[in-house]
């Protein structure tokens, strides 16, 4: 949930560029604002993965209301397997909602509405398939291959911390992997300035 934040400040606003026109320059530069993550599934995007510029709402898409605030990249693999029709999930919790941290969390190995009634982000979470099987069973594996580095470091907790950011793959679904492991506060500021 990180990496779909945006700025009023993008170069994509900035340079007015428009899709699909200008889709590779708006991909590469959605992917340098997103810390080279996956806005959906938060899984560190390699050299080899397909990728997509994705239409958060696609019935925007090639329309004049089709706009840098309905863009993010994404892994091939989650846009494919997103519903194509939106409606279904109306209303639905825009994915750069301010509140989007205090709406939605992980527990138990899924993401959850943190109010039972918010329709909204419920919605959101079932269109972008957070707690799909494949997802789920790829976010659980990438959970414990960390926790055995964090068992490797035993007690040298920088030795640690210095591993989750010495390579950015480390970091794949920062939600659940900052509340799997109990990451401390100052650890998930010094992340979030990267």
């Amino acid at each position: 949930m990180r990496y779909m934040k945006k700025s009023e400040h993008s170069k994509v606003i900035a340079n007015e560029w428009q899709y699909p026109k200008d889709s590779t320059r708006i991909r590469e530069e959605l992917l340098n604002e997103q810390k080279g993550f996956c806005a959906y599934s938060e899984r560190y995007i390699k050299k080899t993965d397909a990728i997509d510029v994705e239409h958060f709402d696609p019935r925007l898409k090639h329309t004049e209301s089709d706009s840098y605030w309905n863009w993010y990249t994404v892994l091939h693999w989650m846009n494919i397997r997103k519903p194509r029709k939106i409606e279904p999930f109306e209303p639905i919790l825009k994915p750069y909602s301010d509140d989007l941290q205090q709406r939605i969390k992980y527990q138990y190995g899924q993401f959850l509405a943190v109010n039972s009634t918010d329709r909204e982000a419920e919605n959101l979470i079932d269109y972008l398939r957070w707690n799909s099987p494949e997802l789920t069973e790829e976010r659980q594996k990438h959970i414990r291959r960390i926790r055995v580095v964090q068992r490797l470091c035993g007690e040298d907790q920088e030795a640690f911390f210095d591993h989750l950011l010495n390579d950015p793959d480390n970091l794949s679904f920062f939600s659940a992997l900052s509340v799997e492991l109990d990451l401390p506060d100052a650890l998930i500021e010094k992340i979030n300035r990267i």
